[in-house]
């Protein structure tokens, strides 16, 4: 049964393996850059990073306090979710209350529906906000669609810049009293 977790070093092996095959993602063009949410476990210590993302004065200036969360299934490290307390004006252009990344090994299993589904439910204690912004890029499919499962109501798109690259994104708002 797929759930969200603190993290834990006992899938740090598997975090890493999704890391690699999301990078393997990124030079295929398959995802693009900006959309990497997992780290080089040798060059960051994840576990450390989540304690620090929930720790205001360990943060950089333009940054708000995240918790992020494993999901796993069983003992297979699914992928991960973050949810930020508050919007910045770049979070409310891009990245939103509510990111999530799937190992590529497990994507178009569902396992996206369900993890954005329980970081729903998680915002519900940890955003003083009614409703949360979820964001993501015009051509990916697979996540606005899981975006759309979980009762998100597009509100517009904008166009975005990371790193030279011009893209759209989708803005989605999703009531959290219903």
């Amino acid at each position: 049964m797929l759930k969200l977790i603190e993290g834990d070093k006992k899938y740090l092996d598997q975090y890493q393996e999704a890391y690699e095959l999301s990078k393997q993602k990124v030079e295929e063009g398959i995802i693009k850059k900006h959309n990497m949410m997992f780290d080089d476990t040798n060059e960051v210590d994840i576990i450390q990073k989540m304690k620090d993302n929930k720790d205001k004065t360990k943060l950089p200036e333009d940054y708000v306090v995240a918790y992020d969360y494993f999901a796993v299934d069983d003992d297979k490290f699914i992928g991960k979710v973050n949810i930020r307390e508050k919007l910045t004006d770049k979070l409310l252009r891009y990245g939103g209350h509510i990111g999530y990344a799937v190992n590529p090994k497990y994507w178009n299993m569902g396992y996206g529906t369900k993890m954005l589904e329980l970081g729903l439910e998680k915002a519900r204690d940890l955003i003083l906000d009614d409703k949360v912004l979820i964001t993501c890029d015009d051509d990916n499919i697979g996540s606005y669609k899981i975006i759309e499962k979980n009762g998100g109501v597009l509100e517009n798109k904008v166009e975005n810049t990371d790193q030279g690259d011009v893209f759209l994104t989708r803005r989605y708002w999703i009531d959290l009293k219903e």
